[in-house]
C-alpha cells in the first residue's frame, strides 16, 4: 500500500500535468543492447516552448515510471545569463524506450557539485577538475614563466595529470587547502588518494602531439588563459586557450574545450585547432613498460604504479581514428604510446581517462575493459532523443 506521502505526492504531480497546457514529454531510445547510466542527455533550451524556456530555472526532468524527479544541471555556455542547455542522466534498459516530462519543479534543493574545476593562482596557475571517480590537472602561465625566467618550481607543459582518487566526494579545494596552509602533500596518501602520476614534459595521460619527420614531435606550452564555464551535480565545463606553436608545417592554433561528467571515468575534449590534418594524443609511458591493448578506436597503457595498478585510456570516435603508434627512445618524458587522429574541419574529439586499482571501482581489469567496449559503443550509437 502506498503512503500518504506517496499519495499526495503522486496527486500533485498529476494536477501539475492536468494544469499545464502543453505538458512537454520527451521520450529516450536505446538501441544498444546493453543498459544505459551515467550518460548525460542534452537539451537545448532552443528546442523548448517558450513558455517552457522563459521558466526553465523552475523545471525540473519527472520521471513518471518511478515518481521522482531527476538531477538536472543548466548550462549558459557563454556568460551572458541566458540558460542554453538543459542536462540529465536518466537510465535506459537494453533495447527500450522511456518517456519522462519536463516540469515545473516546485522546491529544488542544493546539489552537490561533484563535478567541479577551478584554476589555482595560488599552485603557479593550476587548471584541476574532478568528478566522483577521477581528477585531473594541467599548468597554466605562472609555472610557464617560472621556467623561462631562470627561476625554479615551475614548469613548461600542455600535458595532463592524473588525480588518483579513492572516494566519492570533492577533494581539490580540500587538498589544496592543506598543502598550503598546514604542509600537508597530496603527492602521499592520507586515505582520500594522492596525486603520485609523474608528468614533467611528457605528454603525460593524453596531451596532444604532433609527429613530424625523424620523429621529432612538435607540442604546444602551457595554456595561456581559461574559462570555467559550468560546475554542478552532473558536469564541469571549462575552455583552454593555448599560444600558437610551432608545427612541422607552420603555425598551429589549438583551443580545448574539456567537460567531465558525474559517474564517468573518462573526460571529453574537443579541440578547434588549424594548420594541421592529423594530430596524436600520448600516454606517458612513465618509469617502467606496462602493456598495450588497442582495440577499434581507443588504447589502453596498463602498468604497475607504486604497488598498486593503473590503467590509461584514449578514446575517439571511428571517424578520427587513425591508428595508433609508440615512441620510446629510452629517454625520460619522451617514452609514449600515441592514439593517432584525423581532424575533420578543423575539429577533434577524444576522451581521457584512468582506472587505479586502489580505488575498487571495477572488479577487475576485464571489468574495466568492457567498461571501455561499451562506452566505445554508445559514443557511436547515441541515446535518441524525441521532444513532444
Amino acid at each position: 500500500m502506498l503512503s500518504t506521502k506517496t499519495m499526495l505526492l503522486l496527486v500533485w504531480i498529476t494536477l501539475l500535468l492536468s494544469c499545464s497546457s502543453s505538458p512537454l514529454t520527451i521520450n529516450l531510445t536505446n538501441i544498444l543492447d546493453v543498459p544505459r547510466q551515467n550518460e548525460t542527455v542534452e537539451i537545448d533550451i532552443d528546442d523548448l516552448p517558450q513558455d517552457m524556456a522563459s521558466m526553465i530555472d523552475r523545471v525540473g526532468v519527472y520521471d513518471p515510471s518511478e515518481g521522482v524527479f531527476l538531477t538536472t544541471q543548466l548550462i549558459d555556455f557563454d556568460n551572458d545569463g541566458q540558460m542554453d542547455q538543459l542536462i540529465f542522466q536518466p537510465e535506459l534498459g537494453p533495447k527500450s524506450s522511456k518517456t519522462f516530462h519536463i516540469i515545473e519543479q516546485l522546491g529544488k534543493g542544493t546539489e552537490v557539485k561533484y563535478c567541479y574545476s577551478r584554476f589555482v593562482p595560488t599552485r603557479i596557475d593550476d587548471y584541476t577538475w574532478e568528478n566522483n571517480r577521477v581528477a585531473f590537472r594541467t599548468y597554466g602561465p605562472a609555472a610557464q614563466d617560472l621556467i623561462e625566467n631562470g627561476q625554479k618550481g615551475g614548469i613548461i607543459s600542455s600535458g595532463i595529470d592524473c588525480w588518483l582518487k579513492k572516494v566519492d566526494y570533492p577533494v581539490i579545494d580540500k587538498w589544496y587547502k592543506a598543502s598550503e596552509e598546514e604542509g600537508i602533500s597530496y603527492h602521499e596518501d592520507h586515505g582520500e588518494g594522492l596525486d603520485n602520476y609523474h608528468v614533467g614534459i611528457s605528454r603525460g595521460a593524453g596531451g596532444l602531439a604532433i609527429r613530424g619527420k625523424d620523429d621529432k614531435y612538435f607540442v604546444s606550452k602551457n595554456f595561456t588563459t581559461y574559462n570555467t564555464i559550468s560546475n554542478g551535480p552532473l558536469r564541469t565545463l571549462f575552455q583552454l586557450d593555448y599560444a600558437d606553436w610551432e608545427g612541422p608545417e607552420g603555425k598551429i592554433k589549438e583551443q580545448k574545450t574539456i567537460s567531465l561528467d558525474y559517474g564517468n571515468n573518462l573526460m571529453k575534449i574537443e579541440v578547434s585547432i588549424v594548420g594541421t590534418d592529423k594530430i596524436s594524443a600520448g600516454i606517458s609511458l612513465q618509469e617502467s613498460m606496462g602493456t598495450i591493448h588497442e582495440s577499434n578506436n581507443f588504447l589502453i597503457y596498463k602498468q604497475n604504479h607504486f604497488d598498486t595498478t593503473l590503467s590509461n585510456v584514449i578514446l575517439t570516435p571511428l571517424k578520427h581514428y587513425d591508428g595508433y603508434h609508440m615512441y620510446n627512445p629510452g629517454i625520460k618524458d619522451q617514452n609514449h604510446v600515441f592514439l593517432d587522429f584525423k581532424i575533420l574541419n578543423h575539429t577533434l574529439t577524444y576522451y581521457v581517462g584512468f582506472y587505479w586499482s586502489e580505488s575498487n571501482q571495477f572488479t577487475d581489469h576485464e571489468a574495466w575493459e568492457q567498461y571501455l567496449n561499451d562506452l566505445a559503443m554508445k559514443i557511436e550509437n547515441p541515446i535518441v532523443i524525441n521532444i513532444k
